[in-house]
């Protein structure tokens, strides 16, 4: 269920190309050659035999490029094969097309692989320049997981509803328009933030330590971005950075300005990155590890074969030599989390924080030609130094907090304290 948070694109060549989130393309021949896939029944409606040509290319797609293959035998056969009997009988509903590729995702019983919806074309400008603008109030979410009913505060855009408000990160919504928030409700609850601009919406918030109060919002055009943050903390000379969770093409770049200029009076004693809200696997791992490493830092394991993860590194401002803490949490998902294990078992950097969920992969999406639709698929593992791999199982800190994210506020946050603590002790 975790997976409903994610964003993934992927591209086509002529709706049939498997494209890699970390890597290079699959060679082109590799499309050409895949088995015999089962006979298109000549008596079914174009719509069902659309849907059975998308189901053989999902089910080629798993068989050859799942990273487990020993998962895509003859027991999910069977299961492959009660689902495209249900699909040939019948009538080209999309739900119960879907449902049956769910079920063949399913057996696998493995939550980084996933069915996910058509890739959203670009976002257009509106007049303003802004990319992706919508009307809302103005904030970056986790949706609820089981066991926990809120709508947890990530970021807050500037100058937003959300933001003029008072709302902060680390705060909860627990009810809108006093309906609770429910993790069954999940899918219901973004529209319920969004609307039209000028329009109202009273929300319940909870802030870590304080009682919950209601505060009512009037949605306006929000521009979805949040710029990177840094400083020197407070008494020290230890440097701050939280990179923009709404932009991860930028960081490198921003996180590189951001060393120039914390650097740029006088080199700091050491630096706190901040990796606790940043999720999905569009993480620019390799770009982020060559500003702190060089050389070979791991390798991604694949079916039959390993590749040296190489990295050119420069030093910015110090970057290479200067002590590192990184900071993690369980929101933390994707490369990120191969980020901060592959520095931690490399002996580069202390992480601090709570233990990641494990949802790190090297991913190659299947875009379906008929649906567009889309099959997540783990192709590779990051492997470190140590020959660690944190796929399932997550990544321990050196420094494990009892606080979760949502457990405190940024004016008291205890993993600050702990990194500061790890930078300075002797």
């Amino acid at each position: 269920m975790r997976k409903m948070n994610r964003v993934f694109a992927g591209i086509g060549l002529a709706g049939l190309l498997l494209t890699s989130c970390a890597g290079p393309l699959a060679p082109v021949s590799s499309l050409f050659n895949r088995r015999v896939t089962p006979v298109v029944p000549v008596d079914v409606s174009p719509k069902v035999a659309a849907q059975l040509r998308d189901f053989d290319f999902a089910v080629q797609s798993l068989r050859e490029s799942y990273l487990d293959s020993d998962a895509v035998g003859e027991k999910w056969q069977s299961v492959v094969d009660a689902e495209r009997l249900k699909i040939a009988q019948g009538n080209g509903e999309e739900e119960l097309f879907i449902e049956s590729l769910q079920k063949i995702v399913a057996e696998l019983n493995d939550e980084d692989v996933a069915v996910l919806p058509p890739a959203q074309p670009p976002a257009q400008s509106n007049p303003s320049g802004a990319q992706g603008a919508y009307s809302g109030i103005g904030v970056l979410i986790e949706l609820p997981e089981q066991g926990k009913d809120r709508l947890l505060i990530l970021a807050v855009y500037p100058d937003s509803p959300a933001d003029r408000a008072g709302l902060k990160p680390h705060d909860a919504i627990i009810a809108i328009e006093g309906e609770p928030v429910t993790f069954a409700k999940r899918s219901e609850l973004i529209p319920k933030l969004r609307g039209e601009t000028g329009s109202k919406v009273t929300i319940t918030v909870r802030t870590p330590g304080q009682p919950p109060r209601d505060v009512t919002l009037t949605r306006r055009p929000v521009e979805p971005r949040s710029p990177i943050s840094y400083k020197r903390l407070p008494d020290t000379n230890i440097g701050y950075i939280a990179p923009n969770p709404t932009q991860l093409n930028r960081m490198r770049s921003d996180t590189a300005d951001a060393l120039r200029d914390l650097n740029s009076e006088r080199n700091v004693d050491g630096l706190v990155l901040d990796l606790r809200i940043i999720r999905g696997n569009e993480f620019p791992l390799d770009e982020m590890l060559s500003l702190f490493v060089n050389g070979q830092v791991g390798t991604v394991k694949m079916r039959d074969k390993r590749e040296k993860i190489e990295i050119a590194g420069k030093s910015i401002a110090g970057s290479q030599e200067v002590p590192l803490a990184v900071l993690v949490s369980e929101l933390t998902t994707g490369q990120a989390e191969a980020f901060a294990g592959l520095l931690q078992d490399l002996g580069r950097a202390q992480i601090v924080g709570t233990k990641t969920r494990g949802e790190i992969a090297r991913f190659t999406t299947a875009t379906l030609p008929g649906s567009r639709l889309r099959i997540q698929i783990p192709t590779g593992d990051y492997i470190s130094v140590k020959n660690n791999s944190w796929r399932g199982k997550g990544l321990t800190p050196n420094v494990v907090s009892e606080f979760a994210w949502e457990d405190f506020t940024a004016e008291n946050d205890p993993h600050i304290k702990q990194a500061v603590d790890v930078l300075t002790s002797p």
